[in-house]
C-alpha cells in the first residue's frame, strides 16, 4: 500500500502517461510523501521485530530522522519569507529552468532593479527561445528605455508564438504609437480587444491614440469603455474630463466628473480636474472645495496649490492667492508661471500703495 501510495500519484507528474502542467504536477507530488512516511514506519516496525533487543537504537535513529527533517523544514521556511528568496533558492536547484529566471526578472523589475531584470529575462529566453511572456516583459523594459525597434521585434516574435496574446498586441500598439505608426497601432489595439474584450488598459491606450489623431469623439468612446470595465481607472476618467474641458463642453465635463468621483472619491487627480472646470464656469466655491480636497489627498503637489492660487486670484481673494502661490513655490520652486503670478500680485499691490 505504501509503495502504491508513493508511485501512483507520481505517474501524472512524471509525464510518462501524458503531459501535465507544472501546477498539476506540483499538487500531485505532495501525495507520494504520504506513501514514503508509511514505508518508513513499516520498515522501522519490521526492524524492531527482527532486532527487538536494539529497540532503543531504532527509536533514537527515528527521532534523529525527525530532527533532521524538522531542521530542513525550518531552513526551507526561511526561503519562503519572500518571493525573491524563494526563486533565488530555486535557481540553485534548477539553474537551467527558464521559469525561475523569468520569476527573478519579474521581481527585480518590480523592485526597480532594471539591469538585473534585463539580464534574467535574456537568460530565460536563452533557455527557452519561445518564452512569449519573457519576450513581452523584456519588450516593456526596452520600451521604457526608448528602444522601440528592439521592443517591436520581440513583441512580433511573441505573437508568432502565441497569436492570441492580448497583452502583447496592446504593448505592440504602444510601441508602434511611439514609432508614429498610428494605423498599425490602432489595428494592434483592436486585435487585443478581439482576444480580450474586457480590457480597460487597452481601451485607455486606444483612447490616447485617438486623441493624438485628433479623433476626439472616438477617444471619448474608448475611455468610456475603459471606465465601464474598470470604474477605478482614474487616468481614463481624467483624460476624458480634460478633453471635454478643452472642447469647452463644460456641462458634460461636470456631469462626468461627478460620476468619476462617485467611483473614486479619494482620487486627488479627479478632484483637481473637476475643480479646474468649475473655476472656468465661475463656480468658485465648488471649485475651491475640490481644490482643497485634492491638496488634502496629495499635499506634495505644487501644481494643485498653484491652481488654487489662480482661482483665488480670479475670485479677488488676493491674500489667499499670494499664500497659495508661496506654498506652491515652497513645494516646487520650478513653477515659473506661479512665480510670475506672485510677482504680478506683489507689483500690483506696490503700485496700488
Amino acid at each position: 500500500m505504501g509503495v502504491s501510495l508513493m508511485l501512483l500519484p507520481f505517474l501524472p507528474a512524471s509525464n510518462i502517461v501524458f503531459t501535465v502542467g507544472f501546477v498539476v504536477a506540483e499538487r500531485t507530488l505532495l501525495l507520494p510523501s504520504a506513501g514514503f512516511c508509511l514505508l518508513v514506519v513499516i520498515g522501522l516496525k519490521k526492524l524492531e521485530r527482527k532486532y527487538h533487543d536494539n529497540r532503543k537504537v531504532f527509536l533514537i535513529l527515528f527521532y534523529l530522522l525527525l530532527l533532521i527533517f524538522a531542521l530542513r523544514t525550518i531552513q526551507r521556511n526561511s526561503e519562503w519569507l519572500s518571493e525573491e528568496k524563494l526563486f533565488t533558492s530555486a535557481l540553485e536547484v534548477c539553474p537551467l529552468n527558464a521559469k525561475v529566471h523569468y520569476n527573478i526578472a519579474k521581481i527585480a523589475a518590480d523592485k526597480g532593479k532594471k539591469d538585473l531584470a534585463l539580464e534574467e529575462y535574456k537568460k530565460a529566453l536563452e533557455l527557452n527561445t519561445n518564452y512569449e511572456q519573457a519576450m513581452n516583459n523584456l519588450a516593456n523594459l526596452l520600451r521604457e528605455d526608448r528602444k522601440f525597434q528592439e521592443a517591436e521585434v520581440l513583441l512580433r516574435k511573441a505573437l508568432e508564438v502565441r497569436p492570441n496574446f492580448a497583452a502583447a498586441w496592446m504593448n505592440l500598439g504602444i510601441v508602434l504609437t511611439n514609432l508614429n505608426k498610428t494605423g498599425e497601432a490602432e489595428n494592434c489595439y483592436k486585435t487585443a480587444i478581439k482576444y480580450r474584450s474586457k480590457y480597460p488598459d487597452c481601451y485607455y491606450n486606444l483612447g490616447n491614440l485617438y486623441l493624438d489623431m485628433k479623433q476626439h469623439e472616438e477617444a471619448l468612446k474608448a475611455w468610456e469603455m475603459s471606465v465601464f470595465y474598470r470604474p477605478s481607472h482614474t487616468a481614463a476618467w481624467s483624460n476624458a474630463l480634460v478633453l471635454l474641458d478643452n472642447m469647452k463642453r463644460y456641462e458634460d465635463a461636470l456631469r462626468l466628473g461627478q460620476k468619476a468621483l462617485h467611483h473614486n472619491p479619494t482620487s486627488a487627480a479627479l478632484h483637481f480636474t473637476l475643480a479646474n472646470t468649475l473655476g472656468k464656469v465661475q463656480e468658485f466655491e465648488k471649485a475651491e472645495k475640490h481644490f482643497l480636497e485634492a491638496i488634502q489627498l496629495n499635499p506634495t503637489s505644487g501644481l494643485y496649490c498653484s491652481n488654487l492660487g489662480v482661482l483665488y486670484h480670479r475670485w479677488g481673494k488676493i491674500e489667499k492667492a499670494k499664500e497659495m502661490y508661496k506654498k506652491a513655490l515652497e513645494i516646487d520652486p520650478t513653477l515659473k508661471t506661479t512665480e510670475m503670478n506672485l510677482k504680478r500680485l506683489t507689483n500690483a499691490k506696490l503700485q496700488h500703495s
